[in-house]
């Protein structure tokens, strides 16, 4: 019998609270709580639902100035984006100023995004287009995860990003006498998590969802400073050394690297501004940002290097063009985010991160539907509703 104490201590609980909620003065309940029938047992099991629910479509004050920001929280906005994502880095060898750079060879991707007022999501399709170029550049496998978070005040980039599979893009820079104008290093493995956050001192008036969330419509040139932290991990691993016998004539003996990886951490502060003409307009953002670091690698010989924590930085570039009608949506944008490590005295790597997307959408009003479907379910417009008498 113990075991069962617990739920019925809930269900009396439950009853009481209820009980005390109905017997509290009116005047009193309204403060807190719309007014919602729960005498009978139905009502009392639909008052939680009725009660998200009237949290969730209520008309909430407006936080910013209606003559330079639309909002289009009340529709269902629906966008088709063609993307690609990038991941680079470099090993630079501080003695000679020479590097070498990595890049993986792209594919692009079709998506379907979907926003509404309650949740915004991007997948793909399935439908990707390949490079085809794989012969001189190779095949690159990757899982490419990010998310944009676009807050009122506050915005957030998070990005995981895992690829296999690289070809030095500079290899012409040096007396590279390969098969093909690249040399291709599939046995290459790189990872790299981001996040970055920015606070909009400008909310009020700019919208940093008109160009990549498509929720709001910027109405007049605007702009705001931004500043927030950010830190970085990056870690590349290959079965030989990064820097292969091709290329081992323009570095030292310690460029020997086989495994690595950079910490890097600091603030960023910057300023963004959209030109809006008429329907058209164009968002640009530079955002740089300055830290400390701390690089630790592996060389073939079995001997290690781990530096202490020195400058390091980082730079953010986005930009946006559009048209939008309120109603259909077209454009393009683009994110690149650049570490830079400045060490002079031991090899370092620097690397980014970014994508392009090209995009069309549409704004779909859905009020009517939406009211049709909730009264249907009893949450709104229900009988003995004091609000609709």
């Amino acid at each position: 019998m113990t075991k069962f104490i617990p739920y019925k201590f809930l269900i009396l609980t439950f009853i009481l609270l209820s009980g005390t909620m109905h017997g509290q003065d009116k005047s009193k309940r309204k403060k807190f709580i719309p007014d919602i029938p729960h005498k009978t047992l139905w009502q009392k099991y639909m008052w939680p639902h009725r009660l998200a629910t009237y949290f969730i479509i209520k008309e909430k004050p407006k936080t910013y100035d209606t003559t330079y920001i639309k909002s289009y929280s009340n529709r269902l906005i629906i966008t088709i984006p063609v993307s690609f994502r990038l991941m680079h880095f470099d090993i630079i060898n501080p003695g000679s100023n020479k590097y070498l750079q990595y890049a993986p060879n792209y594919r692009y991707d079709v998506g379907i995004g979907i926003s509404s007022k309650w949740a915004t999501f991007i997948t793909n399709t399935g439908i990707v287009f390949f490079n085809s170029r794989n012969n001189e550049r190779g095949v690159t496998r990757y899982n490419d995860f990010q998310i944009n978070l676009y807050g009122k005040r506050f915005t957030s980039d998070i990005t995981y990003q895992h690829y296999r599979g690289f070809y030095v893009a500079n290899s012409k820079d040096f007396n590279y006498n390969g098969s093909g104008p690249f040399e291709v290093r599939s046995d290459i493995k790189a990872t790299l998590f981001v996040n970055s956050t920015y606070y909009i001192f400008n909310s009020k008036k700019f919208s940093y969802r008109n160009s990549f969330a498509f929720t709001e419509t910027q109405l007049k040139s605007c702009g705001s400073f931004l500043l927030g932290p950010y830190y970085s991990l990056f870690g590349v691993r290959a079965d030989s050394s990064i820097v292969s016998q091709k290329f081992a004539p323009y570095f030292d003996t310690l460029s020997n690297i086989i495994e690595g990886s950079v910490q890097s951490f600091g603030v960023s502060a910057g300023y963004i501004h959209t030109f809006v003409h008429h329907k058209a307009y164009a968002t640009i953002s530079i955002v740089p940002g300055a830290g400390l670091d701390m690089t630790t690698y592996d060389r073939t010989d079995n001997t290690t290097y781990k530096s202490g924590l020195k400058p390091a930085g980082k730079v953010n570039f986005r930009v946006g063009l559009g048209y939008d009608t309120g109603t259909i949506y077209i454009g393009v944008m683009g994110v690149y985010d650049y570490f830079n490590n400045f060490s002079e005295t031991h090899h370092a790597f620097n690397y980014s991160t970014g994508k392009a997307m090209g995009y069309v959408g549409y704004r779909f009003k859905y009020n009517r539907t939406e009211r049709k479907i909730l009264r249907r379910l009893s949450l709104i417009d229900y009988p003995g509703d004091p609000r609709n008498q």
